[in-house]
């Protein structure tokens, strides 16, 4: 049997809520893992950046098994949650 969608509104606040969260927690993390990176810390660095790569990837997999609107939101949601991470620490005028 299969299972209904859900509706194209549900979808795309559905992925663009999970994508800024994400992209919000993933730049964090990003800027975590420099300053991991450069104290020479690599091991721990390396586990942090494998970690947001995994938990990324696992987002966009189950966000494409809701359906491809949810999906492309949620990119979107990753960029502008990049664009106010990068404006918020001065990365970006």
């Amino acid at each position: 049997m299969i299972a209904a969608l859900p509706s194209l509104a549900l979808q795309v606040a559905l992925g663009a809520a999970a994508g800024g969260a994400a992209g919000f927690a993933y730049f964090m993390a990003l800027r975590w893992n420099v300053a991991l990176f450069e104290r020479g810390a690599s091991p721990m660095a390396i586990l942090l950046l494998v970690t947001r790569f995994a938990l990324l990837a696992a987002l966009f997999v189950a966000l494409a098994k809701i359906g491809a609107p949810a999906l492309l939101s949620a990119a979107l949601g990753l960029l502008a949650a990049r664009r106010a991470t990068l404006r918020r620490f001065g990365g970006l005028k």
